[in-house]
């Protein structure tokens, strides 16, 4: 980015956080194409990239006013958008927690209750295991079971992302419930 444009960013910014109304233009027509390719820099989607850097625009509008003087516009706004890039990912782990969550709890006519415990157990255990993985591993290991989505990498990167899951996924198990397979 040009050092005019971005000195102009930081006026721009400044106005709008001043209230001055004259100033959203030009501060949207510069931070959007920007944040789009920042975005989708790390998502590889430009789709995803725009939907985000949409409700960061929103984001970094509602909160111009608190836009602290001393910083730079550009970084301020590029972090707001990773920031909503991260809730993005965080939605779509917990989407995909909750469309796997059915099938660990789907009963079975002929269970025993000690079968419905050890169900449950395993459930319970998974959550918590999930609940402390990376988002993009989420996605992978549910796109790699559930056949869902899967990210837009060529298949050699996605295997190699799938292993990785995989093998936090166990070093979580391990953290929380030990290495002993006869438990």
């Amino acid at each position: 980015m040009d050092e005019a444009i971005r000195r102009q960013l930081n006026r721009d910014m400044i106005a709008l956080a001043d209230g001055e109304r004259r100033a959203f233009d030009p501060v949207y027509r510069t931070l959007w194409s920007l944040l789009v390719k920042f975005v989708s820099a790390f998502s590889g989607d430009a789709t995803v990239a725009e939907d985000v850097v949409q409700q960061a625009m929103l984001k970094i509008f509602a909160k111009a006013s608190t836009f602290d003087r001393s910083r730079d516009a550009l970084t301020w706004s590029m972090t707001i958008a990773a920031n909503e890039y991260r809730s993005h990912r965080r939605k779509l782990a917990n989407r995909a927690m909750d469309q796997g969550e059915w099938v660990l709890a789907e009963p079975k006519d002929d269970e025993t209750p000690e079968a419905i415990a050890i169900r449950n157990n395993l459930r319970d255990a998974a959550k918590v295991v999930m609940g402390h993985m990376r988002p993009q591993d989420l996605e992978a290991i549910v796109a790699a079971l559930y056949e869902g989505q899967r990210p837009s990498l060529a298949a050699p990167a996605f295997r190699k992302r799938l292993q990785r899951a995989l093998a936090n996924g166990r070093l979580i198990w391990k953290r929380h419930y030990g290495n002993d397979r006869s438990r």
